[in-house]
Formats: structure tokens, sequence, C-alpha cells
């Protein structure tokens, strides 16, 4: 797995992060300018579940789970010892990829939420499902950090990569999402609208972070196998 066998590098990585900044500031933009064509707002509105920003944190996760994957096929032909958790990680990652566009955890979450009450509360009327599966969220990222923290210490700088791209999802997924349930949508829409960008903005750079961890981990193990 050598040369330009390799699914990704780190050049190609960059152009992906080209494309979240592309989508950061078109919003920005499209924001400033009073949000002035429906239709490109709806093509490019990183809130969106079903336009072209959705499709590319989509793509993004499974780029990172397809170099997941690419680690584990590496280790497991190396014997490389607790390579298992790599391909766990990898499924983690794909899952999110389809659950980006599918919205697995809100139905469920809200819909738990409701069951419980949650919803109703003042605290959760917004979004209900983060204080159902943000706690799970952060408890399965803190597991696989544990869980790969053997086999990523064969490149060490690779856990860290990880942790900081793990901690930028939980920033924007979990954390910054819980606090639109405090925004008086009347009189500060304008932050709402801050809120979703760097909600959004910070997942895909968490993802981008992710990937390249597990970029630097494969090229670190494969020049230290060449040598």
């Amino acid at each position: 797995m050598q040369g330009n066998t390799l699914l990704i590098n780190k050049k190609e990585l960059q152009y992906l992060f080209s494309g979240i900044i592309f989508l950061v500031v078109a919003n920005i933009a499209d924001l400033i300018f009073g949000k002035p064509f429906w239709g490109i707002t709806r093509f490019i509105h990183l809130g969106s579940d079903n336009n072209f920003s959705a499709w590319y944190s989509s793509m993004i996760l499974a780029v990172a789970g397809l170099i997941a994957y690419e680690c584990w096929v590496y280790a497991k032909k190396k014997e490389i010892q607790g390579s298992l958790s790599l391909l766990l990680f990898a499924s983690l990652l794909l899952f999110m990829s389809s659950d980006e566009v599918a919205r697995f955890h809100e139905i469920l979450g809200k819909y738990v939420a409701q069951y419980y009450g949650i919803s109703s509360k003042d605290f959760a009327k917004h979004a209900s499902w983060v204080w159902i599966g943000g706690p799970f969220i952060v408890v399965v990222f803190i597991s696989f950090l544990f869980l790969l923290k053997k086999v990523l210490a064969l490149v060490s700088s690779s856990i860290f990569y990880l942790a900081i791209g793990l901690s930028l999802i939980i920033l924007g997924g979990v954390i910054l999402e819980s606090t639109i349930n405090f925004l008086n949508h009347e009189e500060l829409q304008w932050v709402w609208d801050i809120e979703i960008i760097l909600e959004e903005s910070l997942e895909m750079i968490g993802t981008i972070v992710i990937a390249y961890g597990l970029i630097v981990w494969r090229d670190g193990v494969i020049n230290c196998n060449n040598k």
C-alpha cells in the first residue's frame, strides 16, 4: 500500500477542507446579503438535511471511514495488535455518514425525549434530542479514544488529532446545538443563523482532523515498516 495505491493523501484532504471553507464563506455571504435567492440558500444552507451541504458533510465522514478501514486492512496484514478497533471505528464513521443525511440520532432522540416528557421543557423546546443523545455521543467518542489508544500509540501524534477531531464534533453537534434552546428566535434570529454555521462547520472540520490523524497513523506505520 504505497504511492498512488493509497486511498487518499494529505494533499487531497486539503481539497476537501477547501470545500468546507467554500461552504462556510458562501453561507456567511448569503446571510450578510439577506438570503436574496431562495434557490441558492436552499442548495448551500448548512442547516438543511437534504441539500449539497448535507451531502458534502456525509461524504467527508464516509472518506474518514474508508481511511479508517484502510488503516485496519494494513494493520491486520501486519498483525498489529488491537487492529480490530480500527474496523469498529470505521463502522462508526460510516454510520455517522449515513446518519448525517438520514438523521437517525435526531429522530430517535426526539422520540425518546417526547416519551419521557423532556421535549415539553423550555430547555429542550428546539433540540430535545441533544439531552438524550448528547451524553450518549460523548460516552461513545471517549470510549473509542480509549479503545484506539493502544493501536494509535504506534504513531503518537495520531491520537492527538483524533481527540481534537472528536472534540470539535462534540462542540459543534452537541454543545452548540444545545444552546439553540435558549435563543429568542424573534429577536435573535441572526444569532441562530450564526450558530448553525458554527455548528455544522465545526462538525465537518472535526471530521477532517480525524481523517488527517488516521492518515498520519497510516503513513507513519508504513514508513516505519519500510525502513
